[in-house]
C-alpha cells in the first residue's frame, strides 16, 4: 500500500511540474511578444505560421481557432507592422496567402536564443532511452490538451 502512495504523490507531483511548465512558457510567450510590441494572439498567429508554411486566412483561422474576422484583424495588424505579407493565391485569385517574413522575426532569436541552447544543452545529457520517452510523454501530453481544448471550443 505505501507503494501506491509514493506512485500517487509522484503523479501528482509530475502533474503541478507540468502546470507549472505550461505557466512558464505562457509567461515566456507573453514577455517576447511584449518585447516584440506584439499581443499574445498575434505572436502566436505568427508560430503557427512559422509551422504551417503560407497559408490563407482561412486555414490560419481554423488552426488557431479564431473566427474569420478576428484573424483579419490579426493579420492586419501584423502586416502593418511589417511580420506578414498577402499574396495573392496564384491557384484561385478569390483567395489570399499570407506569408510569414523571416527577416523582421530576426529580434527574436535574441530572446529564444539562449534559451533554445539551454533546452538543447539539457537535453543532449539525456541518453536515447530517456529522450523517447520525453518525446512520447510530450507528443502524449499535447494530444491530451488537444483533445480538451477541441472539447472546451464546442461547448
Amino acid at each position: 500500500m505505501a507503494e501506491k502512495k509514493d506512485k500517487d504523490t509522484l503523479v501528482n507531483e509530475l502533474m503541478m511540474a507540468v502546470r507549472k511548465l505550461t505557466r512558464a512558457s505562457l509567461m515566456l510567450q507573453y514577455a517576447v511578444a511584449e518585447k516584440m510590441k506584439l499581443n499574445a494572439t498575434d505572436a502566436e498567429c505568427i508560430d503557427f505560421l512559422m509551422e504551417m508554411g503560407p497559408s490563407t486566412a482561412g486555414d490560419l483561422a481554423k488552426a488557431t481557432r479564431l473566427t474569420t474576422g478576428a484573424i483579419t484583424n490579426v493579420i492586419d495588424r501584423l502586416e502593418k507592422a511589417g511580420f506578414v505579407k498577402r499574396e495573392n493565391d496564384p491557384n484561385d485569385r478569390r483567395k489570399v496567402i499570407i506569408r510569414f517574413i523571416p527577416k523582421k522575426h530576426e529580434k527574436t532569436k535574441h530572446y529564444y536564443g539562449a534559451m533554445a541552447s539551454d533546452v538543447y544543452e539539457l537535453f543532449s545529457g539525456y541518453n536515447e532511452s530517456k529522450l523517447k520517452v520525453l518525446l512520447q510523454h510530450s507528443d502524449s501530453l499535447r494530444e491530451i490538451f488537444q483533445k480538451h481544448a477541441e472539447k472546451i471550443f464546442k461547448e
